[in-house]
């Protein structure tokens, strides 16, 4: 899920060229304020879906709906997005959220992701981390790695995320992704797009 838009610059990239990604945020900034001005009703109309009659599921994604990138704390956030697929049988859906990102410092290794749920602090493990054109080998720790995280979310996350939407309000539901050594990147959900997407599958009709 695309959550996370920050404006930058060349200055303000320099400035944060420096920081190292222990506990670096961005999940704390506000949303994109033309993404807060959707609705869930015009987020769900901009939803990719996939129905490929040669698979057991209908694939949903936010990607198209609204490309962003930010920059804060040697962070940058490439683009967010969402997936959802649909079993033909009703076996239910399966949700997967996926964060293309550069980040400043040491090689950060994520083996765990931080999420809130209804019932507390929730510790899932990354489905796929990928890392590519890295800018720097491994004695440098000042230099751009640009790297994919993909996880699964329960369903009872997602449907809190989308129960917190309100509309206007800028405020990401927060992820972290964290190495074994507890250092981390903040990143987050937009309620809105995750309601947007929400609603597109559950009002897909097989």
């Amino acid at each position: 899920m695309r959550s996370l838009a920050v404006p930058f610059g060349a200055a303000a990239l320099a400035a944060l060229c420096v920081a190292g990604p222990a506990q670096a945020s961005v999940g704390h900034k506000p949303l994109h304020a033309a993404l807060v001005k959707m609705t869930p009703e015009t987020i769900a109309e901009r939803i990719e879906v996939r129905d490929d009659p040669l698979e057991d599921h209908v694939l949903f994604s936010s990607k198209p709906v609204f490309r962003k990138g930010g920059f804060s704390h040697g962070v940058a956030v490439r683009d967010g997005f969402i997936k959802a697929a649909k079993s033909r049988d009703g076996a239910g859906v399966s949700w997967r959220v996926t964060y293309d990102l550069t980040y400043y410092g040491a090689r950060l290794d994520v083996t765990q992701i931080h999420v809130r749920g209804s019932d507390g602090l929730l510790k899932l493990a990354p489905t796929t981390v990928r890392r590519w054109s890295e800018e720097c080998g491994e004695v440098l720790v000042t230099c751009g790695r640009h790297m994919t995280v993909e996880f699964e979310v329960p369903e009872t996350v997602i449907r809190a995320v989308a129960a917190t939407y309100r509309p206007g309000d800028r405020m990401p539901w927060s992820v972290r992704l964290k190495d074994d050594q507890g250092e981390g990147l903040t990143v987050g959900l937009a309620p809105v797009e995750v309601a947007g997407l929400v609603s597109a599958v559950d009002r897909w009709k097989r």
